[in-house]
């Protein structure tokens, strides 16, 4: 399964990164929070229609992920957002935190970490995800920069 969902993934990357947008356009939003060259390589894409990849919805752990209505979602350096949500920086933020996740555990090392996590602790309870919606949580109450690559790459 990891490697259909993998091979999906590139496949949905290489479709959609001609049409996005680069995150350095946020930077003036996030504070300093991630560095330039950082921002620089990630992109997101606003869509109606969040991809997800359907080979996860035959398992029964997963399904209920699979079809959460969702505002945001991120495969690679790469993640998707919804028109009512592109405004909200702090999703931004969260986003981004998959992002680095990504980048320090490589497709295969996040793909299985995460449908594990997923698959035992359900999807608020996995902590890559609690990761950041803790550092989301941290960006909205915060009036001051902090590094967050750091904060990930301690946490991971």
């Amino acid at each position: 399964m990891i490697n259909e969902v993998s091979k999906w993934i590139e496949e949905t990357v290489s479709q959609y990164i001609p049409h996005a947008r680069k995150c350095s356009e946020l930077a003036p939003d996030l504070r300093g929070c991630y560095s330039e060259e950082f921002l620089d390589n990630s992109y997101f894409v606003v869509t109606e229609n969040i991809p997800k990849p359907q080979v996860l919805s035959q398992d029964l752990n997963l399904r209920n992920f699979i079809t959460m209505d969702v505002d945001g979602i991120t495969y690679k350096n790469l993640y998707f957002v919804k028109p009512q949500a592109v405004n909200d920086i702090a999703l931004h933020v969260h986003e981004l935190v998959h992002v680095y996740q990504w980048s320090i555990l490589g497709v295969q090392g996040f793909l299985e970490r995460y449908i594990t996590e997923v698959t035992i602790n359900g999807y608020q309870g996995a902590p890559l995800e609690q990761m950041a919606y803790e550092i989301e949580q941290m960006f909205r109450i915060s009036t001051n920069s902090f590094d967050i690559l750091s904060i990930v790459k301690q946490r991971i």
